[in-house]
């Protein structure tokens, strides 16, 4: 409205909230249908809507969601209407944010062009309405609505304790002030709250002591259970997959892609080879480290090719490093596919069962204890040595004493003993004598 923009028109806080809420609704909206419709990922719906520069959050994000449930409904409506010009038209994310709110949400006041422009047409757009209600032979706009919604996915909010800042029972006594909250009784780290919990304002959120993460993904880093000072021998490769198992979360399923249903088989098909052949190279690339004792590989995603079939290819090759399957959560019941002889070491968890759908498989060394302790000779070995000014280096299948460090007793010591050496061959071949410098190290 060009009153709000020139400061013609006084609005109420009311009136301001919602005209701007609106505004941030439709950029997301855009976004979101963009990336959709070119089958291009920009982010979940979340992700857009927690930005920075998204100020009413919780209306924004209501909108946003809101609106998704209903556009195909809003598109037939505005379709029939046959109210949009090209003008309109070239702001329908705008439009498609205010013919909900008239129809299915709050009252719109006149607050901006827009706004205007659909509220002298609400009788056109209620009308066209009321025609799709007879022609779907539905009696109530909620029973139209029905018709075209996907059941949504209940599930509880966990969030993940940030044991660098603080401990388990701190952060469940302080969550536990204003929620209900209790411990998971496999992630030990892990909290539960009730579901459609708020957070994203709270103190504890907002300065790192705790984090948003669902149970599925919190296993990931549990299976892998590292060890205080195991730097380069524990991995957990998380690789790009379809995110076929996290769907839910990012709301996909309010998308038109979903609703029209996804791209061909074969473009399908096509991504998923792709993708399944990168994760099979970085997988194999893991577990050729020298000194990796334990590699935990994880999708986020539901299809054999990504994950079985993955691990499957990659046997023979992690058989020849040493490496076996192991069994992560052994209590948990959700188990593999049962494509190959070893499956029921493979970990699952479903979409809708468990709110999220992940894939772990967990590669440790036959002779880990045996390993271990060659690992923490060779670092012994390393510390002493550094303490002393050296390293030991291998030339020639020869380990030689690198001296790392000048003017350190032990170097003094072999300088003089070498400058000795040296000054007295010269003497006696008849050569000039040249001091030794440590430019040379």
């Amino acid at each position: 409205m060009a009153a709000v923009g020139r400061g013609k028109t006084r609005l109420s806080n009311g009136e301001r909230s919602a005209y701007f809420a609106r505004r941030e609704a439709a950029k997301v909206l855009g976004s979101v249908l963009q990336g959709d419709a070119r089958r291009q990922a920009v982010g979940s719906i979340k992700s857009l809507i927690y930005r920075p520069c998204i100020r009413n959050k919780k209306a924004t994000f209501a909108l946003v969601c809101q609106t998704l449930k209903h556009l195909p409904i809003i598109k037939d409506v505005l379709d029939a209407a046959t109210i949009l010009n090209a003008k309109w038209k070239r702001q329908q994310d705008l439009i498609y944010i205010i013919t909900y709110d008239i129809l299915f949400g709050q009252a719109v006041s006149l607050v901006g062009d827009a706004e205007k422009f659909l509220m002298h047409q609400k009788d056109a757009l209620q009308t066209a309405l009321a025609r799709l209600l007879v022609k779907k032979k539905v009696k109530t706009p909620q029973d139209l609505v029905d018709l075209y919604r996907i059941p949504e996915i209940s599930k509880p909010r966990y969030v993940r304790v940030n044991t660098l800042k603080m401990d388990v029972d701190s952060a469940l006594l302080e969550l536990g002030q204003q929620n209900m909250v209790k411990k998971d009784n496999m992630v030990p780290d892990l909290l539960i709250l009730p579901p459609s919990t708020d957070l994203h304002n709270h103190p504890l959120v907002t300065n790192g002591s705790v984090f948003m993460q669902g149970k599925a993904s919190s296993m990931v880093a549990a299976a892998l259970d590292p060890k205080p000072g195991w730097e380069v021998r524990a991995i957990l490769l998380d690789p790009s997959c379809s995110g076929s198992g996290t769907a839910s979360v990012r709301l996909d399923h309010l998308l038109p892609s979903n609703a029209a249903g996804h791209a061909s088989d074969v473009t399908h098909t096509e991504r998923l080879n792709k993708l399944a052949a990168f994760q099979r190279k970085v997988l194999m690339h893991a577990l050729s480290f020298p000194a990796v004792e334990r590699v935990v590989y994880s999708t986020c995603s539901i299809h054999q090719i990504e994950n079985e079939d993955v691990v499957k290819s990659v046997l023979p090759l992690a058989a020849s490093y040493g490496f076996q399957l192991a069994t992560p959560f052994p209590q948990w019941q959700r188990r593999g596919l049962p494509v190959f002889e070893g499956f029921q070491h493979l970990l699952r968890t479903d979409p809708v069962e468990d709110g999220e759908g992940f894939f772990i498989a967990l590669f440790t060394k036959r002779d880990d204890k045996n390993h271990s302790e060659k690992q923490a000779t060779c670092r012994n070995n390393s510390k002493s040595l550094a303490r002393d000014g050296c390293t030991s280096r291998f030339r020639n299948g020869k380990k030689r004493i690198v001296i790392n460090f000048a003017h350190t007793k032990l170097f003094l010591m072999w300088l003089h003993a070498k400058q000795s050496r040296r000054k007295r061959d010269n003497f006696n071949t008849g050569g000039s004598y040249r001091p030794m410098t440590t430019d040379c190290f």
